[in-house]
């Protein structure tokens, strides 16, 4: 009986503290090499963090922002890895943490081709970049591009489940461009085109009844994870890099500058040929 008693008080206390932190990743455009690799990297992290606050973790892997933002909705998601142009058209989350990869918090991309070696050559091919939850277009022509170029520069924008799918697209010929993160292996007979500024890479989020000290203690052992060459690691970080992200969303199309010719202007030039004196008139007519 008394070992019965045990085992059942045991039971009770276990999911007490099961499950404590559950971290989703939804970041297609981070390069992971493997879906394998993503999933390794959520459950490293959710270990990580569950054992920060005195708990356990459960990682889990989106692949779709449909799916990603159901989990939300139902709270299934404490702490969450997630791209930059996902979260710029978000809303309900705090950002504790930005990734780091090759040192930086801050991630270059770039435009891949086939064919071409400069941007010019780019017009009117099929350009392919990982899934956003429906803003990839926008993340495309003003986020990456600036608005510098019409919304029908490309002729078709496809959109692919990963990074690491649209360039095995560009490889086999299903595509003619891609725009994927720097530092990248690139497939066989393609070539970089053109690098773009960097943009803050995937952040660590909070969504739900978190905390401000479950956020700091969450910040705090994100700055100690040691992960793979993908993220390698965490950097405390605010919202502002994501907000910039947002700002440039639905930029206006710039055009060139006008070109005005310089004048220059001489006294001489305005009075030449000109009569300046004043004629004199006599009184008498003044009567």
């Amino acid at each position: 009986m008394k070992r019965i008693l045990v085992t059942l008080l045991v039971a009770i206390a276990i999911p007490a503290h099961a499950e404590s932190v559950r971290v989703g990743v939804f970041a297609p455009a981070a390069p992971f090499p493997s879906t394998a690799a993503r999933v390794e990297l959520a459950t490293k992290l959710a270990d990580h963090l569950g054992k920060a606050i005195g708990g356990t973790g459960v990682g889990r892997v989106y692949a779709r922002a449909g799916d990603f933002a159901a989990a939300v909705k139902k709270t299934e998601i404490t702490v969450a890895l997630v791209d930059p142009a996902y979260l710029a058209s978000a809303s309900g989350y705090t950002v504790i943490a930005a990734s780091v990869r090759g040192g930086s918090t801050d991630q270059g991309w770039q435009l891949v081709a086939r064919t071409g070696s400069k941007f010019g050559d780019l017009k009117g091919k099929r350009l392919q970049i990982a899934a956003n939850g429906g803003r990839e277009a926008p993340f495309v022509l003003d986020v990456l591009l600036g608005g510098n170029v019409a919304k029908d520069y490309f002729a078709k924008l496809e959109v692919a489940p990963d990074t690491a799918s649209a360039l095995a697209a560009l490889g086999l010929g299903r595509t003619d461009v891609v725009a994927v993160p720097g530092g990248v292996e690139l497939p066989a007979g393609t070539q970089s085109v053109l690098a773009v500024p960097g943009i803050i890479g995937p952040a660590l989020v909070t969504y739900g009844p978190v905390t401000a000290q479950q956020r700091s203690q969450l910040a705090a052992a994100a700055a100690t994870f040691k992960g793979d060459s993908t993220i390698a690691g965490f950097r405390a970080a605010d919202g502002d890099a994501v907000k910039a992200i947002a700002r440039r969303y639905g930029s206006t199309q710039k055009r060139g500058p006008l070109t005005v010719p310089a004048v220059r202007l001489v006294v001489g030039d305005l009075v030449e040929g000109r009569k300046l004196a004043i004629e004199r008139t006599p009184a008498i007519d003044f009567r």
